[in-house]
């Protein structure tokens, strides 16, 4: 007899009655919203889960890869720090993306451990002789061993979501000697530009113990620029400036002007862009600070009145390093060096000494008694009011809300007692650089090359970020300063 199709009883109705009624109660799929109405939920959401939502579905992928959500995208972009890991003996590729916990809009609930999820990449500097290395005399199982002198990029700073990466650098006891500026990268979409040769220089010029950079934007011509100076080694050209190469993503060469002011010589730290200025804080040798900026529309340096600084009078005051950065969208000072009250200042019109405020006054004391000095550089405000700083001695994040007492201390971990952290402002971008280069004879790379295939020995995988007792962490480092002292 032939089998008829099984009828439904009683309980199969009931079961696709009840089927319907929650498919109508539910309503529609998200992957079926409007383009616009998808839009304008995924420009919402924090990195970690738009990076999610590329992989759900071809619509959203194709969303989010659209030039239209890019650019939503970073109208609404935040900074947040970028970290990475920072030793002599290996080379640290990976970039991991701070963004406060989704469930709140600070670092308020504890003690804080969370994962960081978002893992960015950047090149290797000087990958093709790493790949003929790795081919003619294949690595052990542990990876291909570098050293992050010959092999490791260095980031200079962070404007519109771009990185400008320099050659390896030299880490002194008292400074740091930069290199020159070698490539782009976005570490969002994973592209990255080589940067052409620059013009040569004399021979005098190696003798120069520095070559400061920096990437930067220019709103009038909607173009992005990357500069480079350096240190003079004779005072004659200290007293008649410098020579500044300037070039512009995408034209394929450099250009010369001659107008460094010698109160850029004394400048510390990476430069901070803010609204077409790159900006360095110097210190001159009679203990007066100064803000030096370089406008990228008319490509001159300029000054910039600073705060109303207290004259460093002391060898303590001297070293007591002030830093730059921008906080929601003002440029602002880190003034103080751990041994009294912090004081964070921020200039609510640009160009006018008038309108410097001192937003934050807070002191960096534990409660054992001990003050954790070393220079704190401003990373960003969060939503709950809070400030996130980066302490460079103990590579941890310094995060203080007004509206508490005291002070945490949040600090990357990940597996490797030595490991220390290096960390900067940043706000991610959707943005291709194909797109912010617009030049056809310009090879946009993908980061993710042959040389990003190879495991590189003591590249972590998995980073934590973990409240630590700022009192035991000071305690750390200084027992490590003192053996290596010893």
């Amino acid at each position: 007899m032939a089998r008829g199709r099984k009828r439904k009883g009683i309980g199969d109705k009931e079961v696709d009655g009840f089927e319907g009624q929650k498919n109508q109660y539910l309503g529609r799929p998200l992957t079926d919203l409007p383009n616009r109405v998808s839009l304008n939920i995924l420009v919402r959401l924090s990195v970690k889960r738009i990076l999610i939502c590329k992989r759900v579905c071809k619509k959203w992928l194709d969303l989010i890869s659209s030039s239209v959500f890019a650019k939503l995208h970073f109208a609404r972009g935040e900074a947040v720090p970028l970290v990475r890991a920072s030793a002599p003996s290996r080379v640290s590729r990976t970039l991991f993306l701070v963004e406060p916990p989704e469930h709140c809009s600070g670092f308020d609930d504890g003690p804080v451990k969370m994962k960081l999820d978002t893992k960015l990449k950047i090149p290797v500097y000087d990958e093709e002789s790493v790949i003929d290395d790795v081919e003619m005399d294949p690595p052990p199982k542990s990876g291909v061993k570098l050293r992050a002198e010959h092999h490791e990029f260095k980031v200079v700073n962070s404007c519109n979501g771009l990185l400008c990466l320099c050659d390896p650098t030299l880490d002194l006891p008292s400074f740091t000697v930069w290199r020159n500026p070698i490539a782009v990268c976005n570490p969002i979409t994973g592209e990255y530009i080589n940067l052409p040769d620059p013009i040569e220089w004399d021979e005098d010029t190696q003798r120069s113990l520095s070559i400061h950079c920096g990437l930067g934007f220019s709103p009038k011509m909607n173009q992005h620029k990357v500069i480079r100076f350096r240190e003079p080694f004779f005072s004659r050209e200290r007293e008649s400036g410098s020579m500044t190469d300037i070039h512009t993503l995408g034209s394929g060469s450099w250009k010369r002007v001659f107008n460094v002011p010698s109160s850029l010589y004394h400048n510390k730290g990476s430069p901070t862009y803010l609204n077409g200025y790159l900006h360095w804080i110097c210190t001159g040798e009679n203990g007066s600070n100064s803000i030096v900026s370089f406008n990228f529309d008319i490509e001159k340096f300029q000054s910039v009145p600073p705060p109303p600084f207290k004259i460093c009078k002391s060898v303590m005051d001297m070293n007591g390093e002030k830093t730059l950065g921008v906080l929601r969208g003002c440029l602002s000072i880190c003034d103080g060096y751990g041994f009294e009250k912090l004081k964070i200042w921020v200039m609510k019109e640009y160009g006018v000494q008038e309108s410097w405020s001192k937003e934050f006054c807070f002191i960096t004391q534990t409660n054992e008694g001990s003050w954790i000095y070393g220079s704190y550089e401003p990373i960003c405000l969060l939503r709950n009011g809070a400030i996130l700083l980066f302490h460079s001695l103990s590579g941890a994040l310094f995060y203080h809300d007004p509206k508490k007492h005291g002070f945490k201390f949040l600090k990357p971990q990940d597996g490797y007692k030595t490991s220390k952290y290096v960390a900067i402002a940043h706000i991610p971008s959707f943005i291709s650089l194909k797109d912010v280069v617009k030049a056809h004879n310009m090879a946009v790379l993908p980061t993710k090359s042959r040389c990003a295939e190879f495991k590189l020995q003591g590249e972590c995988k998995d980073v934590f970020l973990v409240e630590e007792d700022p009192a035991m962490t000071w305690s750390s480092f200084l027992d490590g300063e003192l053996s290596q002292s010893g």
